[in-house]
């Protein structure tokens, strides 16, 4: 067994602990993913690229009519640039990078 995977091997244990005792698992053993608000945003992103929406119309869905109508056009372009990078994930998650993000 490497180290790395103990942590795991570990949490295992206390999940059948958990279930064995009370006989479900305990609401701790599922904390949120702290990176879930940034994938929320990616597949919402990738789902409106595949259905053909253009990135305006993905920024509207996901940020807002009002925030796309102030931000879309500023110099930085940080809004577009956002829509770009979400959907550039999204793909690379879609082609297989899915297994590095679970690891």
């Amino acid at each position: 067994m490497q180290p790395q995977h103990l942590k795991f091997h570990v949490a295992a244990l206390q999940f059948l602990n958990d279930i064995s005792g009370c006989g479900r698992l305990a609401a701790a053993c599922f904390p949120p993913e702290p990176r879930g608000a940034r994938l929320r945003i990616v597949l919402q992103a990738l789902d409106g690229s595949l259905a053909g929406a253009c990135h305006q119309e993905i920024a509207i869905a996901l940020f807002g009519r009002r925030r796309v109508e102030e931000d879309w056009s500023h110099p930085g372009s940080h809004l577009r640039d956002q829509v770009r990078r979400a959907i550039q994930r999204g793909r690379y998650l879609m082609g297989g990078g899915y297994r590095q993000f679970l690891m």
